[in-house]
Formats: structure tokens, C-alpha cells, sequence
């Protein structure tokens, strides 16, 4: 059963993960080719055909013949590529929920703690950080700690994520320059 949760934050999957796996699987089979080649050579063994013919027409091709410039432009579609797998949103603002499939963002949990924790008097400000693992709640003013995480807690256990959770909720003395936050802050984007 721990197991099964714990596999359960993979079930979301980013648009860039198949393109992701192609392009290693593609530069891994180039890159091992070459490099068995290249050992087999220092080992005294011959250079494969393929290898020769390429060092044959790096030698004596120039730098404005058509393959040179096709090869180029792949060489450098193939990096565009790779800048956009390296920059490209995933999801980990999402956590994955327990119909298989299915995602919450983070800010919209953050939302929903922050409004339980705007409901209790006692409290004068909160801040609320979830992250992929665990939730972080600093409520600041005269409430009771053990009654607040209580009722934190139920709040997240309404929330049916896929993987364990953890609530940290701490409190603060209240303090004149801490202010009450605006709920509209926390919400989540449209």
C-alpha cells in the first residue's frame, strides 16, 4: 500500500516528457555508437565504414556546400529543441489527486487552507506554502496551536491527493506590523 502511494505522485505526466525521452534515447544510441568506435579504434581495431566516409567529407567538404549547411541547421534545430525541453512548464506547481489522473494546483490548496485558517478569530495573518511533499502554514496571533493544526488538517484531508502529505503548521506572536493578507492573493489563476 506504501509503495502504491508512493508511485502515485508519478502518475502526472508533462507534455515534454515523450519528446524528452526520444531526443535522450536518440543522442544516447549516437552518442554510445560513436564511443564504441572510438575505443575500437585505440584498441588497434579498424574504424567502421561510416566513421571513414564521415572524416572523409569533414576533410574535404567546405563550410558553404549544402550538406554542411543541412547538417548545421539540424545541429541547431536539434539545440532549439533541447532549449525548449529545458525551459518548458511542467507540472510540478500540480499535485497529482487520487482519481488516477487527476491534478490540483498548488496555489488552489494554498487557497483553501489560507480561507480555514482566515476563519478562525484568533488568527491576525497566515502564510501558506505547499510544495510537492509537504505543506508549510505560519499563522500569526493568539491562537490555540494544537485547535489550528486540527483544523488544518481536516481542511487538507478534504483534498483526496495521491501521494502523503505532511502539515507543518506553526505560530507566531502577533507583532504591530504584521497586517491581515487579502484572500485575493492566494487564489488561484484563471
Amino acid at each position: 500500500m506504501d509503495g502504491r502511494r508512493r508511485r502515485a505522485g508519478r502518475w502526472l505526466r508533462s507534455e515534454r516528457a515523450v519528446p524528452t525521452a526520444l531526443v535522450v534515447a536518440v543522442l544516447l544510441v549516437a552518442a554510445g555508437t560513436l564511443l564504441y568506435d572510438v575505443v575500437a579504434v585505440r584498441a588497434g581495431g579498424q574504424a567502421r565504414p561510416w566513421r571513414r566516409e564521415l572524416s572523409q567529407q569533414l576533410a574535404t567538404r567546405h563550410l558553404d556546400d549544402p550538406w554542411v549547411l543541412g547538417i548545421a541547421g539540424g545541429a541547431v534545430v536539434l539545440g532549439l529543441l533541447l532549449l525548449w525541453l529545458a525551459f518548458a512548464r511542467g507540472l510540478r506547481g500540480w499535485l497529482a489527486l487520487e482519481p488516477r489522473g487527476a491534478a490540483i494546483h498548488r496555489r488552489a490548496v494554498a487557497a483553501l487552507i489560507a480561507r480555514r485558517a482566515q476563519q478562525r478569530p484568533d488568527v491576525h495573518s497566515w502564510q501558506v506554502k505547499v510544495g510537492r511533499r509537504r505543506t508549510r502554514v505560519t499563522l500569526t496571533g493568539t491562537t490555540d496551536p494544537a485547535g489550528a493544526e486540527r483544523e488544518l488538517r481536516a481542511e487538507l484531508a478534504r483534498v483526496p491527493l495521491a501521494a502523503p502529505h505532511r502539515l507543518d503548521v506553526r505560530t507566531r506572536a502577533v507583532h504591530e506590523r504584521h497586517h491581515r493578507r487579502e484572500l485575493a492573493e492566494l487564489e488561484p489563476p484563471r
